[in-house]
């Protein structure tokens, strides 16, 4: 993903992150859990121009996001 803009970066991880706020809430997790403060931290952060946890979210979180999809569709 290093050839991808930045603001083409912001856009697939605001994906990648919704998706996995939304599976752990899924999940029966609320904002005061742990896994999910640690979630809405990155996001704060990752709209702060982290380039860390923008990395992060697109190589960590989207091959989850993506084989939960794929279990999902098969």
């Amino acid at each position: 993903m290093e050839n991808m803009s930045d603001n083409t970066k912001l856009e697939v991880a605001l994906e990648i992150l919704a998706a996995k706020i939304a599976d752990e809430s899924k999940k029966g997790k609320s904002a005061s859990d742990d896994e999910m403060k640690l979630l809405i931290k990155e996001r704060e952060e990752m709209y702060s121009g982290n380039k860390e946890i923008l990395e992060k979210i697109i190589n960590v979180y989207g091959p989850e996001i993506k084989n939960n999809y794929e279990r999902i569709v098969k």
